[in-house]
């Protein structure tokens, strides 16, 4: 290579690197920007009242009844001692303009107004564009807890290096503070630190991809922190059990096996108990039955390998329709997608129940008369929206509230529970759906999409009370009218 291709690769290498350098800046100064406006948007719906006064119920007072008013908006302590409380139903503007969940943005909106009023230095580095949103975020959540004067100590130590901060660093320091204004607190929770005992089974990760395999998993994590008499107990019997496996014909490696082993020990019930019973002895064990239940939703798709209607998506990779796969969606129980394989293993034990539901047809719509559903409406509502239809809520259909779209009328035509007229909202949503905002008087509101208006089908458009617009169907939520292509 001569020296005039080496200075053009060169040239042209530098202005890669200067690209790369101009749009993080500009990336940065725009997220800040947008967090620097959702603060404003939350301090357009505060109270005179601060966090530690009475919760102030909004709504009017003199016609519906108690319960009525808590189900109204309502003001949140998002932030810290000392910053101003939120008025609930403006989360969900954010919620929807973000694309975000409203979780999502409820605590977004929190660290917002914590930094605003409790971190003020943090907030203006933020806002000049010299520390990252997600830095200050990361203190704004650490200080939550403190008293005001403690988050003021925090935020004259580390505002002028909260863009190089690590996690600890802070953490350190707001044990300091919490120590220097809140002696009393910071004893008594060192008093309650040996009841950290805990075990958890992190039930929200089963079924989903394996980054690094991109298989399906199945399986969860789990882990705990137990007194050492009962780990000795535990790790005695998983080995014991382990063993036994082998002995059974088990040729998987002891790692496998170990955690087979606790499955069983689980529904044996066969461990030694030092608990004291009435009778003076325990009970006699018994092997605990697993049951499975099975939602079967079978359509054309699954007969013909034809998409037509509401059906699994063929994969592109596969070629296939993805009717090999089981979808986990039970109340109680995580979901995820599981390989029928495995469905298969789990009811091939002669201690499992399975209980194996009917067949819904979603192509036919039933309604009754009455206000409340019949068990096979509300399964079809279910299982035709497996999400609350709120923009980018994504809770589960089968905990979720049943809406009326057009509300209930005792002295109405029959049929208004139906399957076109019932739609799953979870309790939040179902709130802000019934309740307006006080702040603008007008609800969110939603109806069914009409194809013969160009419209996409089996979806809703959803209107906030600021006029946004978002479509939504059984696959997600998104932009209505749909964005221009060039």
């Amino acid at each position: 290579m001569d020296r005039g291709t080496q200075h053009t690769a060169a040239t042209a290498a530098t202005a890669l690197i200067d690209a790369v350098r101009e749009r993080t800046h500009a990336a940065r100064v725009a997220e800040a920007a947008a967090f620097v406006a959702v603060g404003d948007w939350a301090t357009a719906h505060t109270s005179d009242e601060v966090v530690g006064d009475p919760i102030t119920v909004l709504g009017e007072w003199h016609e519906e009844s108690y319960a009525e008013k808590l189900a109204g908006d309502q003001f949140l302590e998002l932030g810290g001692p000392g910053a101003p409380v939120v008025a609930e139903f403006c989360i969900g503007e954010v919620a929807a303009a973000r694309g975000c969940s409203f979780d999502a943005a409820r605590r977004l909106v929190g660290d917002a107004v914590e930094l605003r009023y409790r971190l003020p230095r943090v907030h203006a580095r933020i806002a000049a564009g010299e520390v990252d949103v997600w830095r200050g975020r990361r203190i704004a959540q650490a200080t939550r807890t403190l008293t005001f004067e403690g988050a003021g100590f925090v935020d004259r130590h580390v505002a002028y290096v909260a863009g190089k901060a690590t996690g600890p660093e802070v953490d350190r320091l707001v044990v300091e503070a919490a120590a220097r204004f809140d002696p009393e607190t910071t004893e008594a929770e060192r008093a309650e630190a040996d009841g950290g005992r805990h075990l958890t089974i992190e039930l929200g990760d089963v079924g989903y991809t394996d980054p690094l395999t991109g298989t399906l998993r199945g399986t969860v994590d789990v882990h705990g922190t137990l007194d050492l008499a009962d780990a000795l107990d535990l790790e005695r019997t998983v080995a014991h059990v382990a063993r036994q496996l082998v002995e059974l014909g088990c040729d998987q490696d002891l790692d496998v096996r170990r955690s087979m082993a606790l499955g069983e020990v689980a529904r044996r019930c066969d461990g030694i108990s030092t608990l004291e019973y009435d009778e003076g002895q325990p009970p006699t064990p018994t092997r605990t039955r697993r049951e499975v239940v099975l939602f079967v939703h079978l359509d054309q798709a699954a007969i013909t390998g034809t998409l037509t209607g509401f059906g699994p998506g063929i994969d592109a990779c596969t070629g296939t329709t993805g009717i090999d796969l089981a979808r986990l969606d039970t109340p109680g129980l995580p979901r995820g997608t599981v390989t029928a394989e495995q469905v298969q293993t789990w009811c091939a034990s002669p201690d499992t129940t399975v209980t194996i539901k009917p067949v819904i047809d979603l192509n036919q719509h039933d309604a009754v008369n009455g206000y409340t559903p019949p068990d096979w409406i509300a399964d079809h509502v279910r299982v035709r929206w497996p999400r609350c239809v709120f923009p980018y809520c994504t809770r589960s259909s089968r905990t979720a509230d049943l809406d009326h779209r057009q509300a209930y009328d005792e002295n109405g035509p029959p049929g208004q529970t139906s399957t076109t007229n019932l739609f799953p909202l979870c309790r939040r949503h179902h709130r802000m759906k019934t309740h307006r905002e006080l702040r603008t008087g007008k609800r969110w509101t939603y109806r069914p999409t009409n194809p013969d208006n160009g419209e996409p089908p089996n979806a809703l458009i959803w209107t906030s009370p600021t006029g946004q617009t978002y479509l939504v169907d059984p696959d997600g939520t998104h932009p209505w009218p749909p964005p221009e292509t060039t």
